[in-house]
């Protein structure tokens, strides 16, 4: 160690003492492992789930999957009879061909429409999209196909 240290000994800094030494290695060990742990919790918060409370109909926009389509669904007005409504969205496969997300035949809107408000007022029926209702912020329904049945909650778009 001589040979590495060209300091003269009266100019170099006296030696931990062994305890600090001992201390500062338990301090420094764990922290390291720590540090190192493939183990590192991340707390992400819960995922939005429908309460089975319905609440009262508001304009919004909400999106999320259907099947094989990533649904935009936005409810422009609402009325004490009806509510108002624009659909569109992405195919995000189409059966019997192949996918070419650049492809425009993969994008469809439908337009607007208005559709009826239930008994409750706190729900409404549309063309294949019935009982839609919004539960903890989710546009949740049922949307009936000929040959399945999907029960869709929709995320808000912030």
């Amino acid at each position: 160690m001589a040979l590495f240290n060209l300091r003269h000994p009266e100019k170099r800094a006296p030696r931990a003492s062994r305890r600090t030494r001992i201390a500062l290695l338990l301090i420094t060990v764990p922290a390291v492992l720590a540090a190192c742990s493939s183990e590192q919790t991340v707390r992400y918060p819960p995922a939005r789930r429908a309460l089975g409370v319905r609440e009262a109909l508001h304009a919004g926009h909400w999106r999320g999957p259907i099947g094989m389509t990533e649904v935009d669904y936005v409810i422009e007005q609402v009325t004490p009879t009806t509510v108002l409504v624009k659909v569109s969205g992405t195919v995000l496969h189409q059966a019997n061909r192949s996918y070419d997300a650049s492809s425009p035949q993969n994008y469809f809107y439908d337009r607007p429409r208005t559709c009826k408000i239930t008994a409750g007022g706190r729900s409404f029926d549309c063309t294949r999209y019935v009982d839609m209702h919004i539960d903890n912020g989710l546009l949740c329904g049922v949307y009936e196909t000929p040959d399945q049945v999907y029960r869709p909650c929709l995320e808000p778009v912030p």
